[in-house]
C-alpha cells in the first residue's frame, strides 16, 4: 500500500529562505516563549487574506499545559515572508467591549498585562500598515483529524520594544470567528529565519 502523502502548506509569495513544513514535523524555534523546546506541527491554518496577501500559520504542541503556540508566516509589503512566533494571550467569548476597541478609528490597542502591575499605562500597539478597517478571511484548517474551514475577522497591531536588550517587533492580532463571535489574542515577536529548523 503507498503511504499516504504529508499535508503540508503552500506558501503565497514566499520568500526563498521560508520554510515550509508538514503535519507532524518537529521543530526547534530559537525564540523567548519556544527556547529548548521540541515542538510539533499538529495544524496548518491558511488565510486566504491578510495585510499584503495570504498568510500561512502551524499550530505547534509542545509540553502539556504549555501556551498554545502558531508559527505564522506574514507577508509583507516587499514580498518577503516574516516569521512569527505567537503565544495566545488570551481568549474570550463575543465582548462587545472588545469589539468597540478593536472597531475604534484611532488604530490603537492598549494592552495590560496583569504580570507586570509597574506598567500602569499598558502597552500600546498600532495597526499595521495604518490600516483602519478589519481584515475577514476564510481560512483552511488541516490537521490529524481531517479539513475544515472557517471565517475569520481580525485587526493586526505592532509596537517597538526591548526583548532581552534587542528592539523587537511586537505583534498582536485580535481574531474574531465569524461563525460563534468566539475571540482569540495572540501576541508574539518576528524570529529570524534561520532560527527554525526541523528537529
Amino acid at each position: 500500500m503507498p503511504r499516504k502523502k504529508k499535508e503540508t502548506a503552500t506558501l503565497v509569495r514566499q520568500d526563498d529562505v521560508a520554510p515550509v513544513f508538514a503535519l507532524g514535523d518537529f521543530l526547534e524555534i530559537d525564540a523567548p516563549a519556544t527556547k529548548s523546546r521540541r515542538l510539533i506541527v499538529a495544524g496548518i491554518r491558511q488565510y486566504a487574506v491578510g495585510a499584503a496577501g495570504p498568510m500561512v500559520d502551524y499550530v505547534l504542541n509542545g509540553d502539556p499545559g504549555s501556551p498554545q503556540i502558531r508559527l505564522r508566516f506574514l507577508p509583507s509589503e516587499n514580498s518577503k515572508t516574516r516569521p512569527l512566533v505567537l503565544t495566545l494571550f488570551d481568549s474570550l467569548a463575543y465582548n462587545e467591549a472588545l469589539l468597540a476597541v478593536v472597531m475604534d478609528d484611532t488604530a490603537k490597542l492598549i494592552i495590560h498585562d496583569d504580570t507586570n502591575p509597574a506598567n500602569i499605562a499598558g502597552d500600546i500597539f498600532w495597526r499595521i500598515y495604518d490600516v483602519k478597517d478589519s481584515h475577514i478571511s476564510s481560512v483552511n484548517i488541516r490537521s490529524r483529524i481531517g479539513v475544515t474551514d472557517a471565517a475569520i475577522e481580525y485587526w493586526d497591531y505592532s509596537r517597538l520594544t526591548d526583548i532581552e536588550g534587542v528592539e523587537t517587533e511586537e505583534f498582536i492580532f485580535v481574531e474574531m470567528n465569524k461563525a460563534d463571535g468566539w475571540f482569540q489574542i495572540w501576541r508574539g515577536v518576528e524570529v529570524a529565519a534561520g532560527k527554525i529548523a526541523a528537529a
